[in-house]
């Protein structure tokens, strides 16, 4: 799959020979703060030197985003300058991916830019920006007649600190696999559900294992797969349903090495919710805003997405993803609110709201990984709860965790790819919330603290020392209203993890 038309590469000086129809000269991208100060590299003087008076003629304020190109003063045979604005340089690390986005619009109509990348902007802003770059290229457009025609952009030289060639040439790599990830994210989560059921979800994480067939393998479980391990929680949120739930199994062998007797070493665990469709079940969701439903397996696309990016980097570590696909429908033999499921590991469960079905097929996929593998760490992502969104709205996901080693390094790989999480309670107080008295435990707690009591639930399908993790992405996962999109989120977030792993 891939990432985009676009040829990407770094190199230390620019070059450029005479213009002509078959090599035109690029357009040459620098940066410059609020405070006027020129931020690309110092080795090219004479463009410095050209934005510094470009600023000067144009009344430039470097504003966040803001731009102005010398049109006037272009030449044949000479490059135009395009000057993006950075606003303040404090807070340039914030602003990083916007930078990158005024910095995509600006190039597009050109067939090729040189960015002028100023050692003040550091290698990991290098990192952010050029995933940003990239994903100022993404489109989806599959299902209309007349899709519009492709950016002219198609040759992007990014010219770095001599120095530091090495570094940049990986970090580069490394932000190319990582977009690679997200486009697979975003194509699978904002395909229509009437496409992407349940089994074309398995059916992406098969072809991902055609794609990577000397590292992957794919295994899938249908329902009567499922039936056998006794997962009841799981089937009682597919058995509403005609699509028949799905439970897909990709094993990444990045350290071990792929063969016929090859085993798993101690691998990092992956779960994804895989709701292609969630009308809320028997519990049904007021028809407002429903259609949104078909991200709420945003947290599979996700996982699908990382285990893409790191066998497109080759990272030496052992992955077990797996993507819990069903759908959530309303029929006459649909799962009932008072109805009471067992679970894998023989917990039953109090099925109090429909609604809340993504813990129902998590907890069934968290028993699958603990019961077959020895995971050093198991992270689980899903569109979990409105209640993250109310929390913590749509710039961080919701982050639990039982281990402060796993905590810290996806807080840290959240902040250096600039895909952010935040630490969430999982107090005792609101563990009590989920008991049931008819049952080992109840599907929701109560009208406070939704997201935390839902992670509680998945909390009491962990083994005991068992390193685990969940990220609640409901606010994350997607854009809403009339330009609804996926935002491929948090895949580079994991994909950082998963390298921080590596190591």
């Amino acid at each position: 799959m891939p990432t985009s038309n676009i040829a990407l590469a770094v190199q230390a000086k620019l070059t450029l020979k005479k213009a002509s129809k078959t090599n035109p000269l690029p357009l040459i991208v620098l940066f410059a703060t609020d405070k006027g100060e020129i931020l690309g590299n110092l080795e090219h003087a004479e463009y410095i030197d050209r934005a510094g008076a470009l600023i000067k003629q144009a009344n430039f304020k470097g504003g966040l985003g803001e731009t102005v190109t010398d049109y006037a003063l272009h030449a044949t045979d000479f490059p135009a300058v395009t000057i993006i604005g950075t606003g303040s340089l404090n807070k340039l690390a914030d602003n990083i991916a916007k930078v990158a986005k005024a910095t995509y619009q600006a190039i597009k109509n050109n067939k090729s830019a040189a960015i002028l990348w100023g050692d003040t902007i550091c290698q990991r802003h290098f990192t952010q920006f050029v995933i940003a770059l990239l994903d100022g290229a993404y489109r989806f457009e599959r299902h209309k007649a007349k899709p519009k025609d492709a950016d002219a952009i198609t040759n992007i030289t990014i010219i770095s600190n001599k120095d530091e060639q090495q570094d940049y040439d990986a970090a580069l790599a490394f932000a190319i696999a990582t977009d690679s990830g997200i486009v697979q994210a975003k194509d699978v989560a904002n395909e229509a559900p009437n496409i992407l059921t349940p089994s074309q979800l398995a059916k992406a994480a098969k072809q991902l294992g055609k794609d990577f067939a000397d590292s992957i393998d794919v295994t899938v479980l249908g329902e009567k797969d499922m039936e056998k391990l006794g997962m009841g929680c799981f089937l009682s949120v597919s058995q509403g349903s005609d699509q028949e739930g799905k439970l897909a199994v990709i094993e990444y062998y990045g350290k071990s090495g792929k063969g016929k007797k090859a085993k798993l070493d101690n691998p990092i665990a992956l779960v994804g919710k895989g709701l292609t469709f969630d009308s809320g079940g028997i519990s049904i969701k007021p028809s407002a805003g429903m259609e949104e439903m078909k991200f709420d397996m945003g947290g599979a696309a996700a996982v699908l997405g990382a285990m893409r990016a790191a066998a497109t980097a080759g990272l030496e570590l052992d992955i077990v993803a797996v993507l819990a696909c069903a759908e959530n429908m309303p029929s006459g033999s649909s799962v009932r609110p008072s109805d009471i499921v067992t679970a894998m590991n023989g917990l039953t469960v109090e099925v109090l709201n429909t609604d809340a079905e993504g813990r129902l097929v998590l907890c069934d996929a968290l028993c699958y990984v603990q019961e077959n593998y020895t995971p050093k760490a198991i992270i689980d992502v899903a569109t979990l709860t409105g209640a993250c969104v109310v929390a913590l709205g749509s710039h961080r996901s919701g982050l639990y965790s039982n281990d402060e080693d796993t905590l810290f390094a996806l807080e840290n790989a959240g902040e250096f790819i600039n895909d952010l999480a935040w630490h969430m309670p999982l107090d005792a107080a609101y563990d009590e919330l989920i008991n049931s008295n008819i049952a080992d435990i109840q599907n929701i707690g109560g009208p406070k603290g939704g997201s935390i009591t839902a992670a509680c639930f998945l909390q009491r399908f962990i083994k005991e020392g068992q390193a685990w993790a969940h990220l609640d992405i409901a606010g994350t996962a997607w854009i809403s209203g009339k330009d609804k999109t996926s935002t491929g989120r948090p895949v580079a977030l994991l994909t950082q993890y998963l390298r921080s792993q590596a190591k």
